[in-house]
């Protein structure tokens, strides 16, 4: 990764102007901007922009007309002349080095304005400091002008007078950057605003500016807007369908449009020539980047959230200085209740980072909910455009939290990430990082220590599962231009990073960890001494705050791949009263080379492998991560202690000291008749009575007794035979008391991002689970009983834990998914029983399994009525069958579903038990279709003899198939139940359970669906096996790609062309449709198929060629590489003036892993032409010239005449006639098709590009006869063939 990406031109900019007029009705844009240039070098003689698909009507230069070049590389793709030159998919690599000005981390410019020879860059007078211009300057200011105008920035001072330049542009149409949203049945009003995805071209896609991250100056909008949407909708008439009744169509035309941009408000005024439209001012005086600049307009509705402070809020004495700082909310019309049921947590977000960090870098802070949006986000300066799907009623509970971590980020991002920007791409980890801490912290505070906590933990198990392999987020390696989709993983990586960085410095005695740290950056940053951050200083800033340093850590974490695998032994050493451990890093020997193959990164995968990138051998794991590590023991007495140990190399022997009595905590008070309640129940009494008889305990009775314990529920004597329990045997008792301590904790204050493995006994996890109240040793005891051999005693313990309302609400949910893994015909399924019983328990009528109404008025029991049937959909036999028992349990709960008394809406809860009763179905690993015999006879109708599984398919289908029709006529939240049956059955037709249709899905992609309900029918259409194949399918896939190229809303093109490439991925993957459809057919007629050895070989080299990416790619190459239909899909999505930039890369990109590159290229050269000019003396000074027709040269007789028409006859050539020629650089011969003699006939048709056996192939010839052949005598064309240009 390059260390400096920012560009030097030659020149800065101070300010920026921007005048737009913007047109709802023609879907346009003109407008102008006023750039103040602060010229770096003397010698510069032209400005270079970054500016596409607009176009340039005026340049001036200090009010001057100046020349400029334009050449748009994005437009250039779909020219006519380019697309006939780079006719077939093979030529993806022609558009690949079209776009590759833009997709490169440094944009060179595609508009330069060109300084006029007279003009001279002047220097500030020697008598004046140098100009220092930035917040605020207006593009005209003189360096004759007061310090009020010209205000300080620290990071821009030019030795030369400025530039006044101006550019008027108009943009019509646009594909990207700015998004027209039409009225339609699905979107409610008209409306327009700009993306800021992908990074450093979206700005630039509609307006003339340094696009990027690191050119940063002051901003000034001028936006002229229609008043109305009556004047809207008047102006485009022609257009324009109404869609609603009469009466809302006229309060819709009297609605205000508002404009909401970056910075703040100075006037607003009505148009001065046209009474319909007015203009509307905004300033932002805070340097940003033209990245985090934008607007939106629309018939928005203003939300105060500011006024939706609590009054009894206890803080609000501490934000007197957050008063000042407006929080807004912009939505459409009819979404207000939403908006503020979303986001009524923001006041206190703001607040929260003011007190804690710094004070607020803008004026206010907006959010605008918009339609269509291609993004989730768009995180722009004090403003962030929001996409509606968002939003959620009041009745809604799953989309709580992810919704609230979106928009808390959002708000965080405005100080790292727009008022702090990293140095180049390569530290982009740093910003993100803090934007996500911060967000966390505040979660933390607003959600809960146990909910901040385990959230944590889950995220470090996911980068663990995902951190093999993959480049550091030090130093990534980013495809441009970067899509925000490509962030996740630091995304997820950056935040617990910090947080394991924040642990080790507050560990070093003196510091108070990151919450000193980055306060003092943004400090930095408001006092304009830190605009653009970098590791180093980051580092550097840790260092000097904690007195510590970090160099290792960096190294390891930031610049380093992978994680530690901790393999642990201890042992007690009851002569030296020493804890004996032994703590060795296995990572080297244990993690994969490679990360398993996943279809949603096949293309990614498959690029890098083509490109001979081996990203294990380029990113090795450490044999050994270094650090302290804290070590908590809790001995007999139940006391915890804890030891710090420093991990210095692969493998460490430590020794550490017992503190305690050699006594253990009795477990034998836990009486079987009683309970663990009756038991200190008991022991409590005992110890009043025998305090009030002046007796004194000793010391080990007393530490006998446990008085504080999780999981001690269902302990009667009734309750363990009615739920089938079992408790530790008397042996296992004995052990217990044998041990030195209760249970041992490595890593306790989460200062690692790893994987450990204890050898302590099960009993010690189990005391763990039930007396630590910490939600992480909780949820490690969890795993461990997870990845354990299934024994009736763990399953009892989650049965407890489950059942134990104590627990967090998440240790409840993970304990019932591990059940699933105890429901074993060696168990008598013992945890099929336990999460049935639970569910009868708490959710069922007494002695029933008839579910009760829906109550989901707490939060723990609805997320474990949803984890109940969820796992057990997971419960399967020894053939992958899950019994016809829990399938008939399943289908009652979507049949007995009563929800109208709720308060709160069951459609996650519905679609939750849809897909466990897919699941359930569905036979993972199998693949093999359901078969039905019917036998049938000539002398009746066929005899059915259908399975009951098949049965019960049909049965569950019609049930599903009802959910989804009152779906249709009352929709759910965007139809979260038709998304879950839509996904079942992509799940069922996968492994061959049922047939989907296209006739069945293709409905549910029409436009007038939610967003998120099509892109998940779009998925199942392409996993229909076949689908490529099959001639009767190719009307489905014109209608994808026709979609992916035409259809209104950005996000559902964007998703369509990942679903394509995640469907090649699958389909080479898996097996396909075709070799079930053999098997079937086989069975069908009752024959006895042999498999021999090297049918088998065969199978196994299939399978291993399926597990590695090189196999995949080759059968992916085998499956589609001549698929025509596909082929013209991909070409059209190329050459299509529709596609944006980040399209047509993720079409190149899908290219590269099927085809193979043809390097053919058509030129135009010149032919002799049939007429010549003649001149003629008239006398007395006049001669007259004109053209008459010549005889055309013969051709050479060593040439044949290839025929140019289907009939044979050739056509009289004209002016414009053209031979096409075909020459081989490599081997320097050519191959000629001349124009055959003149003849009455049609003009002869051009022969396609490539040979597809329809055209006679021309005659080679040398290269000398060649050029005796073309040899021009006067001026005309000729066409070209280059192989190998």
């Amino acid at each position: 990764m390059l260390e400096a990406t920012k560009i030097d031109r030659g020149f800065h900019i101070a300010h920026q102007k921007v005048q737009l007029d913007v047109d709802l009705a023609g879907y346009s844009i003109t407008g102008s901007t006023e750039i103040t240039v602060l010229p770096s070098d003397p010698t510069i003689r032209d400005i270079r922009l970054d500016l596409r698909q607009a176009k340039v009507t005026a340049a001036y230069i200090n009010n001057k007309p100046a020349l400029w070049d334009y050449e748009d590389f994005w437009q250039a793709t779909s020219s006519p002349r380019f697309t006939r030159s780079a006719r077939t998919v093979h030529q993806y690599d022609a558009y690949k080095d079209k776009l590759s000005p833009l997709t490169s981390d440094r944009l060179s410019g595609e508009l330069v304005v060109h300084l006029p020879r007279y003009f001279k860059i002047q220097p500030t007078d020697s008598f004046i400091p140098p100009v220092i211009i930035g917040r605020g300057i207006s593009p005209t200011a003189s360096r004759f002008a007061s310090p009020d105008v010209l205000s300080s920035r620290n990071d821009i001072d030019s030795p030369y007078l400025p530039i006044n330049l101006r550019i008027d542009f108009k943009l019509e149409n646009p594909v990207m950057g700015v998004n027209f949203v039409k009225k339609s049945p699905t979107n409610s009003y008209e409306h327009v605003y700009t993306c800021s995805n992908p990074f450093g071209i979206s700005t630039s896609s509609w307006l003339p500016c340094v696009d990027g991250l690191w050119e940063r100056c002051s901003w000034q909008f001028v936006i002229t807007v229609p008043k109305t949407i009556g004047d809207i909708r008047s102006a485009a008439t022609n257009d324009y369908a109404p869609t609603t009744s009469k009466e809302k169509e006229e309060e819709d035309l009297e609605r205000e449009i508002a404009v909401v941009c970056i910075g703040d408000v100075t006037h607003e005024v009505t148009h001065s020539t046209d009474v319909t439209r007015k203009t509307v001012t905004f300033d932002l005086p805070t340097p940003v980047a033209a990245q985090h600049v934008g607007f939106a307009v629309g018939p928005f509705i203003q939300t105060n959230l500011s006024a939706l402070k609590e009054s009894d809020d206890e803080e609000a004495h501490h934000s007197a200085s957050s008063s000042s700082v407006d929080v807004l909310a912009y939505s459409l019309p009819g979404k207000q209740d939403d908006v503020i049921n979303t986001c009524m947590f923001m006041n206190k977000a703001m607040e929260y980072f003011i007190r804690e960090y710094t004070s607020y870098p803008f004026g206010s802070f907006s959010l605008c909910f918009v339609e269509t949006a291609l993004d989730d986000m768009e995180t722009l300066a004090g403003l962030s455009i929001v996409s509606e799907r968002h939003l959620f009623p009041v009745d809604v509970i799953d989309p709580l939290f992810s919704v609230t971590k979106y928009l808390t980020t959002q708000l965080a991002a405005q100080w790292s990430g727009v008022n702090i920007v990293p140095k180049n791409w390569s530290n982009i980890w740093v910003t993100i990082g803090i934007c996500r801490y911060i967000t966390g912290m505040f979660l933390k505070k607003l959600m809960g220590n146990n909910e901040h906590r385990f959230r944590l933990r889950k995220d470090a198990e996911k980068i663990c599962e995902l951190d093999i392999g993959r480049p550091p987020i030090g130093d990534p390696d980013l495809e441009y231009p970067i899509d925000r989709a490509t962030l996740k993983f630091i995304e997820l990586k950056a935040p617990v990073v910090l947080h394991i960085l924040d642990r080790r410095l507050t560990k070093s005695g003196v510091s108070f960890g990151l919450t000193r740290v980055i306060p003092k950056l943004f400090r930095q940053a408001m006092m304009g001494e830190l605009t653009s951050l970098s590791t180093s200083h980051f580092q550097r800033l840790c260092e000097k705050v904690s007195h510590a340093k970090v160099d290792t850590f960096f190294q390891e974490w930031v610049y380093g791949s992978g994680y530690p695998i901790f393999r642990i032994t201890q042992r007690f050493n009851k002569k030296k009263m020493f804890i004996e451990m032994g703590i060795r890093q296995v990572q080297s020997a244990e993690m994969s080379d490679v990360s398993s193959l996943n279809e949603t990164e096949f293309v990614k995968d498959a690029k890098r492998h083509l490109a001979g990138k081996s990203e294990a051998k380029k990113y090795p794991v450490r044999s050994a991560f270094t650090g302290p590590m804290t070590i908590r023991i809790h001995e007999a007495d139940g006391t915890p202690y804890e030891h710090i140990v420093h991990i210095k190399d692969s493998f460490i022997k430590i020794d550490i000291q017992y503190n305690t009595k050699y006594k253990r905590l009795k477990r034998n008070l836990r009486q079987k008749g009683g309970g663990a309640a009756a038991a200190s129940a008991t022991a409590v009494a005992s110890a009043a009575a025998a305090a009030a008889a002046g007796d004194h305990m000793d010391e080990g009775e007393y530490d006998g007794v446990l008085l504080h314990s999780l999981g001690d529920v269902l302990s009667t004597d009734d309750e363990m035979s009615e739920w089938r329990l079992t408790d530790w045997t008397a042996d296992q008792e004995d052990q217990m008391t044998n041990e030195a301590f209760e249970w041992m904790r490595v890593d306790s204050d989460f200062e690692w991002i790893c994987m450990i493995y204890i050898n302590q006994p099960d009993y010690m996890y189990a005391s763990q689970l039930q007396q630590d109240r910490d939600v992480v040793a909780q949820y490690e005891c969890i795993k461990f009983f997870a990845d354990a051999k299934p024994a009736p005693i763990y399953s009892t313990i989650l049965a407890r834990t489950l059942m134990d309302r104590r627990y967090y609400y998440g240790i409840r949910v993970e304990a019932a998914l591990t059940l699933a893994r105890y429901a074993t015909p060696d168990l008598d399924f013992i945890g099929r029983y336990h999460l049935l019983k639970a569910f009868q328990t708490i959710f069922c009528f007494p002695d029933s399994l008839i579910p009760q109404a829906n109550d989901f008025s707490d939060f723990g029991s609805y997320s474990l009525q949803k984890a109940i049937p969820t796992a057990l959909a997971l419960v399967k036999d020894d053939r992958g069958k899950t019994s016809l028992q829990v399938k008939e349990f399943l289908l009652d709960l979507l049949r007995y579903n009563e929800n109208s008394n709720n308060m709160y809406s069951d459609c996650f809860y519905v679609g939750c038990i849809i897909r466990a009763i897919c699941n359930s179905i569905a036979e993972p690993g199998k693949g093999e279709p359901e078969y039905n015999f019917e036998f049938s006879f000539d002398f009746g109708e066929p005899v059915s003899n259908k399975s009951p599984e098949k049965r019960f398919v049909e049965k569950a289908m019609a049930e599903i198939d009802r959910c989804v029709n009152m779906d249709g006529w009352m929709p759910s939240y965007q139809n979260s139940i038709s998304i879950a049956a839509i996904e079942g059955k992509e799940l069922l037709a996968g492994v061959g359970t049922i047939d989907l249709s296209p006739a069945e899905v293709i409905p549910l992609t029409e436009p007038d669906r939610s967003e998120r309900l099509r892109v998940s029918a779009f998925s199942a259409l392409l996993s229909i096996p076949d689908i490529y194949r099959k001639p009767e399918h190719r009307n489905v896939l014109r209608y994808v790609f026709a979609t992916a190229r035409h259809d209104p809303s950005a996000f559902v093109r964007y998703e369509l062309l990942k679903l394509i490439g995640e469907s090649i991925g699958k389909i080479s993957m898996r097996k396909s449709g075709a070799d079930k459809d053999s098997a079937a057919a086989a069975l069908g007629s009752f024959m006895i198929v042999e498999e021999t050895g090297g049918e088998v070989a065969a199978e196994r080299q299939e399978e291993f060629r399926r597990s590695n990416i090189a196999g995949c790619v080759d059968i992916a190459r085998e499956q589609f590489s001549e698929n025509e239909m596909l082929q013209r899909g991909l070409l059209g999505l190329l050459s299509a003036a529709e596609s944006g930039v980040l399209a047509k890369r993720m079409v190149i990109d899908i290219c590269a892993v099927l085809y193979e590159t043809r390097p053919v290229k058509l030129v135009t050269l010149k032919i002799p032409d049939r007429k010549q000019v003649v001149a003629k003396n008239l006398g007395k000074g006049k001669v007259k010239l004109y053209r008459v027709e010549k005889p055309r040269p013969k051709p050479v007789q060593k040439i044949k005449a290839v025929a140019a028409t289907a009939a044979g006859v050739a056509a009289p050539p004209t002016a414009t006639d053209t031979a096409t020629v075909t020459a081989d650089l490599q081997t320097s011969t050519a191959t000629t098709t001349a124009a055959p003699a003149p003849a009455p006939a049609p003009a002869p048709a051009e022969t396609p590009l490539a040979s597809n056996g329809n055209a006679e192939p021309p005659v080679a010839i040398s290269q000398e006869e060649s050029a005796e052949a073309v040899k021009p005598k006067a001026p005309g064309k000729i066409r070209i063939k280059l192989k190998g240009l």
